[in-house]
């Protein structure tokens, strides 16, 4: 049979929807393990529901490769081709997934096939896994909490930077609060009255207090933050000074709020979910205990909470690396993430993990996402440098 192709395969996952929600992941999950087999590579499918993993059948728990099939809804308004089209021109492939992460998967697959078929059979394991987009309960995290995975060391082909391999990310805390006030008539506000909406809009002010404090780095934090800098700075069109702030200090969004009861009444209840995003040295519970402190007569409850992590560079990173400088002959540099990914679970597992994958990260769960072709092919043979020379190192 021909070899795989990865702007095809990465088409083909793309046409087999698995948003989430509902995060069924079955009809995916099946067209890859058919194309594993095909590799010559014996896998199994866990499952609850629909919901679909797909791990190696005989797991090694060296080497890990590893991504997510999952991928967020996508509207068709607004897009210039369906966003589950795969459709592939000349430059790019099309469609929800391209570059969150079925491009990745796709290169991956296609690195594995080539280095088999040059005779080379690394210690690797591969674990393509549901629930990455959101917070589902039978993903990563399930898969090393029920002991399934166990890697020394893990490969993960979410986007990143092309000279940046990813070796950590920021925390996250979400909470869910819920202000409360006095009602009373519209009309005496705000002369008199206690409006629980005014009492949200007031901590949103605090907010901007906690985002402006500095925490303690090491040494290897504050020189990851700065190679960072530069790629970030490119990519969302802002200052090396405005990236830095990103990944050193507490960011905030306040994703949802909801009060009041009428348009003449003095709100008495106000509720808001918040995402925060840590950074390294801060230490969360003494960051939720000031936020208790300076609104005692709210209820804050914390929905989301796991800390800022970091692999120290280690045989991945170095293999990355040095794939990285082989393929685009320019130096890499190791970086980090404001954003979150299964990369945290396993490193709480104790494993060395790297994120490095295709994508154009400034479409990123947006309108007409697309993956350049360029990119799968780079990112293939940077993951053939680092499967052919794993065993050796």
């Amino acid at each position: 049979m021909p070899m795989l192709d990865a702007a095809r395969l990465c088409s083909e996952l793309v046409k087999i929807r698995s948003e989430n929600p509902p995060g069924y992941t079955d009809e995916v999950i099946a067209f890859l393990q058919e194309t594993c087999s095909h590799i010559g590579i014996e896998t199994e499918v866990l499952q609850k529901g629909r919901k679909h993993n797909l791990l190696s059948k005989n797991l090694q728990n060296q080497f890990l490769l590893c991504g997510h099939v999952d991928v967020v809804p996508a509207l068709a308004d607004d897009w210039t081709y369906p966003p589950f089209s795969g459709r592939i021109d000349d430059t790019v492939v099309h469609g929800r997934g391209t570059t969150d992460m079925k491009g990745g998967c796709a290169a991956l697959l296609c690195a594995l096939e080539n280095v088999l078929n040059d005779g080379i059979e690394p210690p690797v394991d591969i674990a393509f896994v549901c629930d990455e987009e959101g917070n589902g309960d039978f993903g990563m995290e399930y898969l090393i909490g029920q002991g399934y995975l166990r890697p020394q060391a893990c490969l993960i082909a979410e986007p990143t930077p092309e000279l940046s391999p990813v070796i950590g990310e920021k925390g996250v805390v979400r909470l869910h609060i819920t202000f409360t006030g006095d009602a009373g008539h519209a009309s005496l506000h705000p002369v008199v009255g206690n409006s629980a909406i005014l009492q949200a809009c007031s901590f949103l002010e605090y907010c901007q207090e906690i985002h402006s404090l500095t925490w303690p780095q090491d040494p290897l934090v504050s020189e990851v933050i700065h190679n960072t800098t530069n790629s970030l700075s490119s990519l969302l069109s802002i200052s090396h000074e405005a990236a830095a702030t990103m990944l050193s200090r507490v960011s905030y969004n306040p994703g949802h709020i909801s009060g009041g009861e009428r348009i003449n009444v003095i709100a008495q209840k106000c509720e808001l979910d918040l995402d925060m995003r840590i950074p390294w040295g801060c230490d969360i519970p003494h960051l939720i205990g000031k936020i208790r402190s300076h609104i005692p007569q709210s209820k804050v409850e914390v929905l989301d909470c796991a800390g800022p992590t970091l692999s120290r560079p280690g045989r991945v990173c170095n293999l990355v690396c040095d794939g990285i400088e082989s393929v685009h002959g320019k130096k890499a540099l190791p970086g980090v993430t404001q954003a979150a990914s299964d990369a945290r679970h396993l490193r709480e597992a104790g494993a060395e993990v790297v994120n490095y994958g295709p994508g154009d990260l400034s479409l990123l769960h947006a309108v007409n996402e697309n993956v350049p072709i360029r990119m799968l092919n780079q990112c293939m043979d940077v993951y053939v440098h680092v499967l052919s020379h794993f065993s050796n190192s």
